[in-house]
């Protein structure tokens, strides 16, 4: 089913922490998450990168990678995992400039919520876009999340506070999406 995209999912590698030390220093980038803005040095990037593999009994994070040339141009994430009741946070960042606002972002999110969805065995997978981040709002819709709600002054970034969408997507309004990813291939 998705043979058509142009991204593939890879566990994290050691030296990921070199393509992503350079996405965290840039400024543009950040002001689009709701994680704040701190500066790290690359041995601590490093650590983030090895805790992220070797500590992850509540949280996946893998490497959004391009299929012709393998090269890693992002992240996506599934925090706090609740394995009791079957949730958990979704978040996704394509730190390459040159792989915005072409889908990219979107097919990575289809993949990590198939695997949430159908490998996991989740019932419901939430985010919490900032409301300024239109582009990763509409990708998160085009993906089957309902807008559940404002989080109001949630964030704090830059000097003030932020809202945020709640969003969420349960499994049947994705097997929907499935359903219809699968109609436009035949």
């Amino acid at each position: 089913m998705f043979e058509s995209f142009r991204v593939y999912l890879r566990a994290l590698e050691l030296n990921d922490y070199q393509k992503s030390i350079k996405w965290r220093r840039d400024d543009e980038l950040w002001s689009m998450v709701s994680g704040p803005k701190y500066f790290v040095s690359e041995a601590y990037e490093k650590k983030w990168v090895e805790d992220r593999i070797f500590h992850n009994a509540d949280r996946l994070t893998l490497s959004v990678c391009i299929k012709d040339t393998e090269e890693h141009i992002g992240y996506v994430y599934l925090n706090h995992i609740d394995w009791k009741n079957r949730k958990a946070a979704f978040a996704k960042l394509i730190g390459e400039k040159q792989f915005w606002g072409k889908g990219f972002a979107k097919e990575a999110t289809l993949l990590m919520l198939y695997h949430g969805f159908y490998v996991l065995g989740l019932e419901r997978i939430e985010a919490t876009p900032l409301i300024d981040n239109q582009a990763s709002l509409k990708t998160n819709e085009k993906c089957g999340f309902k807008r559940e709600g404002v989080l109001r002054r949630a964030v704090y970034k830059y000097g003030e506070f932020k809202d945020v969408f709640i969003m969420s997507v349960i499994r049947k309004d994705f097997d929907s999406v499935v359903k219809n990813l699968i109609i436009k291939e035949d």
